[in-house]
């Protein structure tokens, strides 16, 4: 997709949209939105909505109501300064399939590269992911070359939501990956209160560099470099206080922060060792599917079958049911001609006294080593 000045768009991954009003790089460019800031954004996240096509009728505001965001669970982003530093860190929600993930629930800093297509080049977000039901107080701290912290940001973040703290350049790197984050854990009604957290991280800027170091998050929906700074289940009582005193234990949760690598896509449907079953039902990979144009659900269809082959190859896995039900078989004949294009694959119906008619049984084989060796 080639977009260019003054076209408009919308927003994949967030409500709302705008004009594009300049080409900062290839594959980003800056989008004025209606309060007057301009978001940089890589075209993939884009979608143009000045004609009648079939993405233009799916995103356009009068084909259907919008829900209304919450009026305290969204900041609205802040404009860049001339340095292209935020003037200000706002919030946003998590996409529904956080709910989902398989990360334990925690607070997370994550690099995110504003352009997808070139991750180890161009600006960054700093983010910090409050995966967890409680809402939580964060202060960031940098630390100097001199010696000593500058505090970089301070705020809450609503459960199920990240804080954007900054755009971060990479000459800054050196400077902006080493530093302490400070957390408090507060909810209406708890079972304990939580004792302040506190995690260190110091991250060489060398390993920005390397591509394989950025991964796909679920509760991100895009790569990140991410390490996790506190895990709920790990967090301290306060009301063992007295008892922790008494013997000089520690009264704060310190932490070191590590990266942390996100489960496979395959692993959401992992129903045995080695074994997984796919439904690709609309309804099942789809949020919002009844607004999906048919022309397009197809695709989707085909996209979501193909990453699941994909992570189950690479994952080892031996056995995957794709559930493609029982209809004009459009979509179980695609499966089949995608699937004549993996070798070492079988495939046959899925047993029908589970299954019905509705689905197809995945065979991956692996190769002898006497082959492989050929």
């Amino acid at each position: 997709m080639s977009l260019q000045p003054g076209d408009k768009v919308k927003f994949l991954n967030q409500q709302g949209g705008g004009t594009i009003v300049r080409i900062i790089k290839p594959g980003l460019v800056a989008v004025l939105i209606d309060d007057g800031f301009e978001i940089p954004t890589p075209e993939s996240e884009l979608v143009k909505i000045g004609g009648e096509s079939a993405a233009a009728r799916y995103f356009s505001e009068t084909s259907h109501e919008k829900p209304r965001a919450s009026e305290n669970s969204t900041s609205k982003p802040q404009k860049p300064d001339s340095s292209g530093h935020l003037t200000e860190s706002y919030v946003e929600a998590l996409p529904t399939s956080a709910r989902g993930s398989s990360n334990v629930p925690g607070i997370y800093l994550a690099f995110e590269p504003l352009d997808q297509k070139w991750l180890i080049s161009g600006s960054l977000e700093l983010t910090l992911s409050n995966l967890s039901d409680y809402d939580v107080i964060y202060t960031l701290f940098h630390k100097t070359p001199g010696g000593g912290y500058t505090g970089r940001d301070y705020g809450n973040i609503p459960p199920m939501h990240k804080a954007i703290i900054d755009v971060i350049k990479r000459e800054d790197l050196d400077y902006v990956a080493d530093g302490i984050v400070e957390l408090m854990f507060i909810k209406d009604k708890m079972p304990s209160v939580w004792l302040p957290s506190v995690a260190a991280f110091k991250i060489k800027s060398v390993r920005f560099t390397k591509e394989d170091n950025y991964k796909t998050y679920a509760f991100l929906n895009r790569k990140a470099f991410v390490y996790q700074l506190a895990e709920i289940s790990r967090l301290k009582s306060a009301s063992r206080l007295e008892e922790m005193e008494k013997y000089g234990e520690e009264t704060m949760v310190v932490e070191k922060a590590e990266q942390i690598k996100p489960l496979s896509f395959i692993a959401r449907h992992k129903t045995a060792p080695r074994e997984a079953v796919v439904d690709l039902h609309a309804e099942a990979i789809l949020e919002d599917h009844r607004e999906v144009p048919p022309e397009e659900l197809l695709n989707l269809q085909l996209a979501y079958f193909t990453r699941c082959m994909e992570a189950a190859i690479i994952d080892n896995y031996y056995k995957v049911i794709f559930i493609h039900g029982v209809g004009n078989g459009v979509l179980k004949k695609a499966i089949i001609e995608r699937l004549r294009e993996y070798p070492n694959v079988i495939w046959q119906q899925a047993p029908f006294a589970r299954f019905g008619m509705g689905a197809i049984e995945v065979m991956i084989m692996r190769p002898s080593k006497a082959s492989a060796e050929e």
